[in-house]
């Protein structure tokens, strides 16, 4: 049987923060496919391929298909972009089997593809530069919200809502003696774990939240900048511990010590960029009781977190989980919570993206 390719097209390069195109293309590598991961254009003279620590997978670089080509009308756009396709077939020496667009802003119109499988994947609402057209081109469309899906639906009638996966393929690294010793015994520790720069984060409430809670130890994990928004509010609070940005291998380590995870964005503003943040899911893993500001994708799922439907009252359902720790992360609870994030696996979601994929007469 012949060794199938797929070539992935991704917003963000492979040497980045791993997201859902990344653990696709690891486990689509994992069970034997040839996977070629496309990063954006760099300023080159010609195609790179490169390997990765992952059997089957390989990273490309390449310079921009053409000089302009947004401006360029769709059937010279189309035109230049086959083309440039077929280039690249030739180097690897093989046909694609498949093309899996994570993008909206390059090769959007995915006629280019021709007779190959289209998939058109979309992971975020803030994404929407050529939604009609790269939705309407495809085979078949995946996203990660009901709100991306009410987007595509009008374009493509085949539209299905797969969630965000959980990535179980990297070994733990485990903390360090000096690590450890950051986790206060006889206090309660809590975390957040992310982009502490990041614009969706409510750093109003979580100021006032560690305020409020001067004997509650807070882990900010994640890359942060000293001119970042948070950390002006909160550098000076003796009760945060700032560690920076940590390999994602660490942090199942760093949960594994942590009593309460928070969630705490301005969903009030940003209510469809917010509606399924893949970050839930490594909290679910964890075990532990998230406390989590309105999120969409779980609205009917409140017995795997204490959410609130208003963000002012973020703090009032704090108090009442670690008043109440011991129930809300009793054993039963955190074995619930842990079910459903293995449930969620990137081999279980790619099982369902397949299925559907047969379902519709065509095959990956």
């Amino acid at each position: 049987m012949t060794t199938k390719q797929i070539l992935i097209i991704s917003p963000e390069p492979w040497k980045w923060q791993h997201v859902s195109k990344h653990h696709y293309a690891i486990t689509l590598a994992q069970r034997g496919y040839n996977i070629y991961f496309l990063n954006p254009p760099k300023a080159l003279e010609s195609m790179e391929f490169i390997e990765t620590n992952f059997e089957n997978l390989y990273e490309i670089e390449t310079p921009q298909v053409f000089k302009g080509l947004r401006f360029l009308p769709k059937f010279l756009r189309v035109y230049l972009e086959s083309k440039w396709l077929k280039k690249l077939e030739e180097e690897i020496g093989s046909k694609f089997d498949a093309i899996w667009l994570f993008e909206n802003s390059r090769f959007y119109n995915m006629q280019f593809a021709k007779d190959r499988l289209k998939i058109y994947h979309q992971v975020d609402s803030s994404q929407n530069f050529h939604i009609k057209e790269a939705a309407s081109s495809a085979d078949i469309c995946f996203c990660v919200t009901d709100y991306i899906k009410r987007d595509l639906l009008p374009y493509n009638k085949k539209v299905f809502k797969i969630s965000h996966g959980i990535n179980f393929s990297k070994q733990e690294l485990f903390l360090s003696k000096e690590q450890l010793e950051r986790f206060t015994k006889n206090s309660i520790n809590v975390a957040y774990i992310g982009n502490l720069d990041m614009i969706y984060i409510n750093e109003q409430i979580l100021h006032n939240l560690v305020l409020s809670y001067p004997n509650i130890t807070f882990h900010f994990v994640g890359s942060y900048s000293e001119n970042g928004a948070l950390y002006k509010l909160c550098k000076d609070i003796e009760n945060v511990i700032w560690w920076g940005r940590v390999d994602s291998a660490l942090i199942p380590s760093i949960l594994e010590k942590i009593d309460v995870t928070l969630l705490l964005y301005r969903v009030e503003e940003y209510r469809e960029q917010l509606a399924n943040s893949h970050k839930i899911l490594e909290y679910l893993h964890s075990g532990k009781v998230t406390v989590a500001t309105f999120t969409d994708e779980y609205k009917d799922k409140r017995e795997l977190l204490k959410m609130v439907d208003n963000s002012n009252d973020y703090i009032e359902k704090f108090k009442e989980v670690v008043e109440n720790l011991k129930i809300y992360n009793a054993k039963e609870k955190q074995q619930e919570r842990i079910k459903f994030a293995k449930s969620h696996s990137y081999d279980n979601q790619l099982n369902k993206i397949v299925s559907l994929i047969q379902k519709h007469g065509m095959e990956l």
